[in-house]
């Protein structure tokens, strides 16, 4: 297993501190944000994606993962193809870059969704991309999340979406959180799995939310997941998702990021 972080984490970083920190630390790669806030987005001329590619390259340093915020799970077609057609463009800069895998989403636990068409339109919404990412060498990543938080609820997307190459980015605390055992998660999408975020959060009474909290200080049963990890044959990336963009006031990024690889790399 090879391990990276996301620059979800790195707010205001400029993309080279980004990348000699990660060579400096010992990181193999990292997962890059795309978004038109980051240094990363598909309105990149070609020169400028072939200068970050580089900027990989001379470091040696992969790109394991660029993370979309596309989504599927709307009633209304025409805004199912604007994701799709947004999705595309990310899948462009993916090829370009030499990551081989994209992150999407399917749903956002706040929107008013019909839940018996949610896990087709997402299906349908992978199905449509599929063909598209094959030829230019890269897989499309469905993150359980929001109202997919759970193993068995991304099960019943790919059941319906049939044969197609898209994969499953496993976020860890996000099936822990909608109380399914990570044996069962694994057992529902671990064949599926090419891609994982890690991160640790403590379930505080009284703050309305989790709180973020550096590796090995909170619920995250780190140990365990690793050694079901090795179990399966995983060979991915690890990846710290540090979420300093959503909440600022937890640990600055700096000290989380250089924590991450102390804490885990012994286990591996």
């Amino acid at each position: 297993m090879r391990l990276s972080f996301s620059t979800l984490a790195c707010v205001g970083w400029d993309l080279a501190t980004i990348v000699r920190l990660a060579r400096e630390w010992g990181y193999d790669g990292v997962e890059l944000r795309v978004a038109d806030d980051e240094a990363v987005h598909p309105a990149l001329s070609q020169t400028e994606r072939k200068n970050v590619r580089r900027l990989f390259t001379r470091n040696k340093l992969a790109i394991p993962c660029l993370a979309a915020y596309t989504r599927f799970a709307f009633s209304e077609p025409e805004r199912r193809q604007e994701n799709i057609i947004a999705l595309k463009q990310v899948i462009d800069l993916a090829h370009d870059l030499e990551a081989p895998y994209v992150r999407t989403f399917g749903a956002n636990v706040d929107w008013p969704v019909d839940r018996e068409n949610l896990a087709r339109w997402i299906a349908d919404g992978l199905v449509a991309v599929d063909d598209y990412a094959t030829k230019r060498g890269v897989r499309v990543l469905l993150e359980n999340h929001d109202l997919l938080s759970s193993g068995h609820a991304v099960r019943q997307v790919f059941d319906l979406a049939g044969p197609i190459s898209a994969g499953v980015l496993w976020d860890v605390k996000h099936s822990l959180r909608e109380g399914e055992a990570v044996t069962a998660t694994l057992q529902k999408v671990g064949a599926l799995i090419h891609h994982i975020h890690l991160k640790d959060w403590l379930v505080v009474p009284g703050l309305g939310q989790d709180r973020l909290v550096l590796l090995g200080a909170g619920a995250l049963p780190l140990e365990t997941i690793v050694e079901y990890l090795q179990v399966i044959g995983y060979r991915g990336f690890l990846s710290l998702e540090w979420e300093k963009r959503w909440h600022p006031g937890i640990e600055d990024s700096y000290i989380a990021i250089y924590q991450y690889i102390q804490k885990i790399k012994p286990l591996l």
